[in-house]
């Protein structure tokens, strides 16, 4: 998400707290703003948002501890999800919860992925 969103809605995309990191939801944009209508791109965006989030902590994948992942219209695209999730992880095995929800923070986003990673300092 923006930095604009942070500001206008105050919060944080990550807080660390000792060696762990935080990520508030991550959805999947194309580079226009715009919610892609096929679900695994939107959950591969996703999924890269997340790890670029985790890389500006000095964080990837294998850093996670737990993932939690909101989905509207669950369970509806879990096999695109998990195969997603999967590239992902590359292997990883976080605690992951999935929940189904309504709707979220624009028409057309399947899923947000919120994560904690433990951060390993060297």
């Amino acid at each position: 998400m923006s930095k604009n969103w942070e500001e206008e809605y105050g919060y944080s995309d990550a807080v660390r707290s000792g060696d762990l990191l935080f990520c508030s939801g991550q959805v999947g944009l194309e580079a226009d703003g715009s919610a892609p209508a096929n679900p695994e791109r939107q959950y591969d965006l996703a999924f890269a948002t997340l790890g670029k989030l985790l890389a500006e902590h000095g964080a990837g994948p294998s850093d996670l501890v737990e993932l939690t992942s909101f989905h509207v219209d669950f369970p509806r695209h879990m096999t695109e999800f998990m195969a997603a999730k999967a590239r992902f992880q590359n292997g990883a095995r976080p605690a992951w919860t999935a929940v189904g929800v309504t709707a979220l923070g624009m028409p057309g986003i399947l899923v947000e992925i919120k994560a904690t990673a433990r951060i390993r300092d060297i």
